[in-house]
């Protein structure tokens, strides 16, 4: 089903219903409606063709909701754009997509003015606040004067429906391209596997340029009622708070917020009888960490895995797997990402791609109607992950004899510290460019806290200097502040192959050594 119809069939079903609590705002599912069709109707005036893309560029904020569905109804490709990222960057992602129509906050403005005679395809600039001049279009006169009836736009199962960036090891940007069909069977799978309820609330957390928050159209799908956190650094005691006092049923963190929200000395004080079900997922939960929480919470507890381009929802760990006194087997499976869900399959394979014996660690394979299609205007890389019609994860994991995922290892040095991706490529390009420095390269370390910290080891030109603050700073000024280093070492020299490649695995080594997991 096309995702347009999504949210006409809950408002149809719920018109009444309250849809999104924003701050002190709600829509209920049949203004919501209205106001896609307004936007919809707007784009198609304004020229929207199916097939172009329209970039978002934004915090979180029921325009993520809108903008998506008048693309869905419209058939234009949704784009969402890490709002933190700084100008090179946008720019280089900008003109990666090509998008014809941005829609963009009033506080990225200068950023985006600074590159307009940069971009190669913007044809039509909408900006989310009142009294903007030509040729910057306001939002809401769009949403407000479009035609509010259905577009009555053709829209196909295998249309695109989204592009959602993610990156490889070059840390340059890839487009994972969703069609329709994809992402409504993941929200079905997410429906029945997660066992929502019509009655469910939840709270969404995360940055909705990532691709959790399109994971979490199933609860549009189911017509829950969805209050959106205004972005900002996490606060337990407002978490807490906006759940005791909302009545919420249903939240998804990552293991980051979870070791927050336990660390809170007056967490007890809150009411948390209304929540049923913490999901958390984005990268691995200590063991501990979950024992601790699950002792605490009183709810069931499900961890979710996969990737922008699986789907994402990958696999589960259901509620009853969740066991803290058991045999060692049941115990063990608490470092586990469960089992595939109901639209998946799942092989671990060698490098040939030749199926591996129960245990064996390998690399990850899947196959489902829910993972990508490709990534956009790059067929050599959409060629390397796709194989056969199975999709190459570049996880290493293994299975046990009852078909559990066990994520050991990736292939690729990705970092994800917070749940945030972090490609060390970038990070060593930007540090490269410093005068001082020689050779560098860039690794996760284990963090308790975070899962794991971006370390910089750095090998200085002879007769040069520079401090760890100094070039801290220095990525701090370059790149997105998530991406900078945590700590900086020197060295004399690097490890290297006989070909003189930097062995970053060897490194890896020196502070993952004798852990179970190395991610």
């Amino acid at each position: 089903m096309p995702m347009g119809d999504v949210i006409r069939r809950s408002a149809h079903r719920f018109p009444n219903k309250t849809a999104l609590v924003f701050g002190e705002t709600s829509w209920t599912y049949k203004e919501l409606n209205r106001r896609v069709n307004g936007l919809a109707n707007s784009f198609l005036q304004l020229g929207l063709k199916k097939g172009d893309r329209v970039a978002l560029l934004a915090h979180n904020g029921p325009v993520y909701f809108e903008v998506y569905f008048a693309c869905a109804k419209s058939g234009g490709i949704f784009v969402p754009i890490n709002n933190l990222l700084r100008r090179a960057e946008l720019l280089q992602i900008l003109n990666y997509i090509g998008p014809r129509y941005i829609v963009f906050g009033p506080e990225f403005e200068e950023v985006l003015g600074s590159i307009r005679g940069e971009l190669k395809s913007v044809e039509t600039w909408v900006c989310l606040k009142e009294g903007v001049s030509a040729p910057i279009l306001s939002y809401d006169r769009l949403v407000k004067e479009g035609n509010g009836e259905e577009p009555g736009v053709a829209i196909a199962d295998d249309d695109i429906m989204s592009i959602v960036l993610t990156s490889g090891t070059t840390g340059l940007p890839k487009g994972a391209m969703r069609s329709h069909r994809h992402i409504y069977v993941n929200g079905l799978t997410g429906a029945a596997e997660v066992g929502l309820r019509a009655s469910d609330r939840t709270l969404l957390v995360f940055p909705f340029y990532h691709v959790t928050w399109e994971d979490n159209l199933r609860h549009i799908l189911m017509a829950n009622t969805v209050l959106i956190r205004k972005e900002g650094s996490f606060d337990a005691a407002e978490v807490l708070g906006t759940i005791s006092r909302e009545g919420i049923t249903i939240c998804q963190l990552v293991p980051t917020m979870i070791s927050s929200l336990l660390q809170l000395e007056n967490s007890e004080s809150f009411d948390l009888s209304k929540l049923r079900l913490i999901v958390y997922a984005a990268s691995p939960m200590p063991v501990e960490l979950l024992k601790k929480a699950l002792k605490r919470f009183q709810c069931q507890f499900m961890q979710l895995y996969g990737q922008t381009e699986t789907g994402p929802l990958t696999t589960l760990l259901k509620p009853e797997d969740h066991v803290l006194e058991g045999s060692p087997e049941q115990v063990a499976r608490l470092a586990s990402a469960g089992r595939p869900v109901l639209s998946y399959e799942i092989r671990i394979v060698d490098k040939e791609g030749k199926d591996l014996p129960t245990g064996d660690v390998g690399e990850i394979a899947v196959r489902s109607e829910c993972m990508t299609v490709g990534y956009w205007n790059l067929p050599k890389e959409t060629a390397k992950t796709i194989r056969g019609g199975w999709l190459y994860t570049g996880d290493y994991g293994r299975l046990d004899e009852e078909g559990f995922v066990y994520i050991v290892d990736r292939k690729n040095d990705m970092i994800i510290s917070g749940a945030k991706n972090i490609y060390p490529r970038e990070i060593e390009e930007v540090l490269y460019r410093h005068p001082a420095v020689l050779e560098t390269t860039v690794i996760g370390v284990p963090d308790e806290h975070w899962g794991e910290s971006v370390k910089a080891l750095v090998v200085l030109r002879e007769g040069m200097e520079a401090t760890e603050q100094e070039m801290i700073a220095y990525c701090r000024e370059n790149l997105a502040s998530y991406k900078k280093p945590r700590y900086v070492e020197f060295r004399k020299e690097l490890p290297k192959s006989p070909t003189g490649k930097i062995l970053k695995r060897v490194i890896r080594d020196e502070y993952w050594k004798g852990r179970d997991r190395r991610v």
